[in-house]
């Protein structure tokens, strides 16, 4: 997709200090699990200002054609919703954003329908941009690949575990602590709501709106991810 918004254009090259750092590293769309995302570990907040917000949001897109000034796949930048959370980590001192790039869904061009990106998709670039909860303020488009993303065909092998995870109305249970991204899509494939925790208890009560409807659970954590479809009373 074309670029949304360009206040300016700059080359993000000039940048690559430490103020965003994404892990593992180097990292392709085949790297599985959930990537970490790390802005302004050195208290550099040139490419946005937070300007004391405590939250910021994190905007995607796939490169996946030969023009490269276009997101063939990319988040919908109409429904904040569909964007990642980065949280400030008092600990980090910097802000900190999670995301499964792989197994994501996303607005396909030109269509904007909602989908997962295809098996042997090439994705030469991931983009992003980071802005704030209001879109007020936001970054220039940034690319992957000046942080460490390589291109990479997209595996048509993906992982799905029994993590024990279970669902009992608008609960989940969790088998063991781990390090979880939690996914909530309606069956139109529309990501609706997102969790990210270290899970220290034995379960998470997620908030929604809609009684009596089906929906699509997606729990990802480093041992792999699990699917399943549940009904909520």
């Amino acid at each position: 997709m074309k670029h949304f918004i360009l206040f300016c254009f700059f080359n993000a090259s000039l940048f690559l200090s430490a103020q965003i750092v994404i892990t593992p590293n180097p990292v392709d769309i085949n790297s599985g699990g959930i990537l970490t995302i790390t802005y302004g570990s050195q208290g550099d907040y040139s490419l946005i200002d937070p300007m004391g917000d405590p939250n910021l949001l994190l905007y995607t897109g796939l490169q996946t054609d030969a023009v490269p000034l276009t997101w063939d796949y990319h988040d919908d930048f109409s429904d904040t919703s569909t964007f990642v959370i980065f949280n400030y980590d008092t600990t980090l001192n910097a802000y900190v954003a999670q995301i499964d790039v792989a197994g994501r869904m996303y607005q396909e061009e030109p269509s904007l329908n909602v989908v997962n990106v295809p098996a042997n998709t090439i994705v030469n670039d991931w983009y992003f941009i980071i802005t704030t909860t209001d879109l007020s303020r936001q970054s220039a488009d940034l690319k992957g690949s000046d942080y460490g993303w390589q291109v990479a065909t997209l595996s048509n092998e993906e992982t799905f575990n029994d993590l024990g995870i279970k669902a009992v109305q608008n609960q989940l249970f969790f088998s063991k602590n781990d390090n979880y991204l939690i996914e909530l899509y309606d069956l139109t494939g529309s990501l609706i709501h997102t969790v990210t925790n270290e899970i220290n208890v034995d379960r998470l009560e997620i908030a929604i709106m809609q009684p009596k409807t089906f929906y699509i659970i997606k729990v990802i954590s480093p041992s792999g991810q699990q699917v399943f479809k549940h009904y909520y009373l």
